[in-house]
């Protein structure tokens, strides 16, 4: 993981790094602002080729592992969870309560993607089967198993992640949760009431036909810039109607019903 530090962020480039999943924070000290963006990826030729200035460290230079707690807020992930990284705070209210150890690379419910993902799936997943694509930090399958899924499977890629993710569906005492590192045409001979996939549009167009071979009722797509869908919409939603759309900032995502 790599700290870049810049001076000027444009939105081009903001967009860009959100698509990849790099994490955005701010820093100011005497009325100059600093952006820090943290990403698994190496930006620095992007960073050149535009002409922006930075300076870059490994992240085991920065101490990240305290310093993200100034930038990542607690929220509400769904409209009745809300996602905490102190294990064990408790609220008056007696909300519930999804902990999660951040890891930079593998989510943490901040970003829209995630939320719009995880409010799609809501309202669905109750005692049904679940395949959660590119699970990351698992916490689309931990709230589905919160919400009452029957059983979900999670899966990613990306082996770094799957410590993170097992260590939150242990904190979270989710029983009925499968979580291993894998790919999604790796799996045969099975069905799901519902696949779920919160990853880049590039990816969702790559994987769509192992999601809809695997999916028996539903599929949820997230990850999907707004001003994109259009040109995505057909190819995506194929053999299927829109059961609902949620978009936030500039980001949507879509539940899809098997007609």
């Amino acid at each position: 993981m790599i700290e870049y530090r810049l001076q000027i962020l444009p939105d081009a480039l903001r967009l860009l790094l959100e698509e990849a999943e790099a994490f955005i924070g701010e820093e100011e000290f005497k009325g100059q602002k600093t952006y820090l963006i943290y990403s698994s990826d190496d930006i620095s030729d992007i960073l050149k080729e535009l002409g922006i200035p930075f300076e870059s460290k490994d992240t085991e230079e920065t101490g990240w592992q305290e310093k993200w707690k100034e930038y990542i807020q607690e929220d509400y992930l769904t409209d009745d969870i809300y996602f905490i990284f102190e294990k064990g705070k408790t609220f008056e209210d007696n909300r519930r309560t999804l902990y999660i150890n951040p890891s930079l690379a593998f989510g943490t419910g901040v970003h829209p993607t995630t939320k719009i993902a995880a409010r799609l799936l809501s309202k669905v997943c109750s005692g049904k089967n679940i395949l959660d694509v590119g699970t990351g930090s698992g916490i689309l399958a931990i709230a589905a198993s919160m919400n009452k899924a029957l059983h979900i499977d999670a899966f990613d890629i990306d082996p770094m992640s799957l410590d993170n993710c097992l260590e939150n569906i242990k904190n979270n005492n989710c029983s009925n949760i499968d979580a291993w590192t894998g790919d999604i045409a790796d799996i045969k001979d099975k069905s799901y009431n519902i696949v779920c996939a919160n990853i880049i549009s590039s990816v969702l167009l790559a994987i769509k036909d192992n999601v809809n071979r695997l999916s028996s009722e539903y599929v949820i797509y997230s990850g999907i810039l707004d001003r994109e869908f259009d040109s995505v919409k057909d190819e995506l939603c194929k053999g299927y109607i829109i059961d609902e759309r949620i978009t936030i900032n500039e980001w949507t995502g879509v539940r899809l019903k098997k007609c």
